[in-house]
């Protein structure tokens, strides 16, 4: 069925359906929840569904066949009962009023705009950024409120979806507002957002909102070792870091995890010899902060929680079932061995507030200093 598209989101899956199998389709919805978790793929898979011309029906499911005219049209996002709205650069000043809002850009920006459209019907879990643009503006929320008085020809049900619904300027939020004050017969208006506080309440009251969940980690793992062809180890450990996003996930898929992760036990070890260790911790230090990627830093500091979290979970119960770095087992289980009775979770706590301080913008140096010379405190206290 066409909804196996749609990674996960199994409940919302289920409320969509059920709205369509009853007959009880709302003239506005609000799909809400963390960025990069499939809200555009479920309210894309809602529009295919409600428009298609041979519905597939089994149990209390109903897909869209995949196959007719209305699902092929939908495959490159093309169907005339379709409408997205996305953030635009300001449109070149004219004196036509018969032009869309796409048309009064110019030739480059048309084309960049045809190619992220492409790239989102290929992938509808592709983000759709168009450059220089921060905010829906007033002249979209006309034009769709404009095309919607007009007769549509095709059969089904016409459905606008409003992607980043949060950045609506507050002219054409009122303007939208208006819109969903006069509802029109079969047309369904999407609003989707990663941060509802950001919508007017009065929008919002007169939508029916559904909650999207963040991915499970199995899920997201699977989803890079299918789709990226990662092996298990980098895909699982990419899903940690994740936070049930796929687009965090595939952010970090330039990042070599296996390099990173060496580094981690590098620098431990480094920092956790008993004699001359300074001179080269600090050289160590120097070499991995001199990029000015934050993030980057970030990364490292949280494999070294990951990596810790693994040795915590071996001294605790003697055995290397459920690790995440399951590669580096002999190397986690000696760790463990040596330190598996010093205050771990404290040394966690530290290295958190370490990315905390990253992210306050505090000398990155001074940063990985101070927290080498307390993680040697904690790992050395009983052992000097």
């Amino acid at each position: 069925m066409t909804w196996n598209r749609v990674y996960g989101q199994e409940r919302v899956k289920e409320i969509l359906q059920r709205l369509i199998i009853e007959d009880r389709i709302p003239h506005a919805i609000c799909m809400y929840g963390s960025e990069g978790i499939g809200k555009e793929a479920l309210a894309l898979e809602f529009a295919r569904t409600v428009n298609c011309l041979d519905l597939i029906r089994k149990d209390d499911t109903i897909s869209a066949c995949g196959i007719c005219k209305s699902c092929k049209r939908f495959e490159n996002l093309s169907h005339e009962n379709l409408s997205l709205i996305f953030t635009l650069p300001t449109p070149k000043s004219t004196s036509s009023q018969n032009e869309t809002v796409i048309s009064k850009l110019s030739d480059q920006q048309i084309k960049y705009i045809q190619e992220q459209i492409a790239f989102k019907a290929k992938d509808h879990y592709h983000k759709i950024r168009i450059s220089d643009a921060n905010m829906i503006k007033i002249a979209s929320i006309r034009e769709v409120k404009r095309n919607l008085t007009l007769t549509s020809n095709a059969r089904g049900r016409r459905c606008v979806l409003v992607f980043d619904a949060e950045e609506m300027n507050p002219e054409a939020a009122n303007a939208f507002l208006k819109t969903l004050e006069e509802p029109h017969d079969n047309i369904t208006i999407i609003l989707i957002t990663s941060r509802a506080e950001m919508i007017l309440p009065t929008i919002l009251s007169r939508c029916q909102k559904i909650r999207c969940e963040p991915l499970s980690d199995e899920i997201i793992t699977q989803v890079l070792i299918d789709k990226h062809e990662l092996d298990n180890l980098e895909a699982k450990l990419i899903s940690v870091f994740a936070q049930g996003s796929l687009s965090r996930a595939e952010n970090f898929l330039n990042e070599s995890m296996k390099e990173l992760r060496q580094k981690v036990i590098n620098v431990l070890r480094t920092a956790l010899r008993k004699k001359v260790f300074r001179t080269n911790l600090l050289n160590e230090i120097n070499e991995f902060i001199k990029s000015p990627d934050k993030k980057k830093n970030e990364y490292f500091l949280n494999l070294m929680i990951i990596w810790l979290r693994d040795a915590l979970l071996v001294s605790k119960t003697g055995f290397t079932d459920g690790i995440i770095n399951s590669d580096q087992e002999q190397t986690i289980k000696k760790f463990a061995d040596n330190f598996g009775n010093t205050d771990i979770p404290s040394a966690i706590e530290m290295i958190e507030k370490a990315i905390t301080q990253i992210r306050r913008n505090v000398q990155m140096q001074l940063i990985f200093i101070n927290l080498f010379l307390e993680l040697r405190s904690v790992f050395l206290r009983k052992t000097l």
